[in-house]
């Protein structure tokens, strides 16, 4: 076990007259504790750890050694979570029952941030699942028919209100193009994430399930339409919903450049198709051989 920074320098490396010290220099205290000077500076100044020597001339500070005692509550007090408000109301109240309350209170919010933290890795493992799953197959100009049962999102509408969205941030975009218009919601992946966003107040709506005529687009979002339109002309013995559904999989959060990016294409299947039902592929013009897998 790892013992803190400031405990690992060795009895024999403390020099005999630095134990006996009165007063340390900002520098020393500092040092004992591993912590920058200006951190020390910032307590003197909102009062948490005032020296108790100042030089008026050249502003030296200097701290008596039993102050390394309030620095060490302010620090445990930090690695607790506490704001630098609430610290200084601890060490000044001298209250051991109201300090204690205060422990009670921060264990209570520590346990809610780590069920928060906890929620949180659940989401980026189910992403993670997700990109792996939706990612394996994918290409340009490769088409299939996948069934699907209703899947839940939540509605954010236009695509700039997604970046002030927090669901954003965590769930693949899921987006719906039709005739020229385009709006945007965030992908739960499952009834469970569904039923804990109606839990916080926020009801999800949900993409109708059924058989959809299925594609990729691969590149930046702004030529999406060009995939669109290669969806619909290889579906063309399906018929089709206007309606496109488009799904993030490999996305800015991801991978940085807009090249790689790529996003699923599916369009309702409204009636029964007239031909048989398999994975389909464009066939180049020019070589006559499947483009892309």
């Amino acid at each position: 076990m790892l013992r803190p920074r400031f405990l690992r320098r060795r009895f024999c490396d403390i020099d005999e007259e630095e134990t006996v010290k009165e007063y340390l220099t900002i520098g020393e205290i500092a040092q004992i504790f591993q912590m920058d000077v200006q951190l020390l500076r910032h307590y003197d100044a909102r009062g948490l750890l005032v020296p108790a020597l100042r030089n008026e001339e050249n502003g030296r500070r200097l701290y008596r050694f039993d102050q390394v005692y309030p620095l060490a509550t302010i620090r445990y007090l930090r690695k607790l979570g506490y704001s630098l408000n609430r610290i200084g109301e601890f060490v000044q109240n001298g209250n051991v029952d109201k300090n204690l309350e205060t422990l009670v209170d921060q264990a209570a919010l520590l346990r809610q941030q780590c069920a928060e933290l906890m929620e949180t890795v659940d989401i980026i493992q189910k992403k993670l699942d997700f990109v792996a799953r939706e990612s394996r197959d994918a290409g340009r100009d490769v088409y299939r028919v996948k069934t699907y049962p209703d899947r839940p999102f939540i509605r954010i509408g236009h695509y700039l209100n997604l970046y002030t969205h927090e669901l954003y941030y965590f769930y693949p975009v899921v987006g719906f193009y039709q005739q020229g218009e385009k709006w945007f919601g965030a992908y739960l992946f499952d009834e469970r994430a569904s039923a804990a966003s109606a839990e916080k107040g926020v009801e999800p709506d949900w993409i109708p399930g059924g058989r959809y005529f299925c594609g990729y687009h691969c590149g930046p979002y702004r030529t999406i339409q060009e995939s669109i339109d290669r969806l619909y002309e290889a579906g063309a013995s399906y018929r089709l919903d206007q309606r496109v559904v488009t799904l993030n999989i490999i996305d800015q959060f991801v991978e940085g450049h807009p090249a790689n990016f790529i996003t699923s294409l599916e369009a309702r299947i409204l009636e029964p198709p007239r031909g048989p039902e398999k994975i389909r592929r464009r066939r180049s013009d020019a070589a006559g051989k499947p483009e892309g897998t």
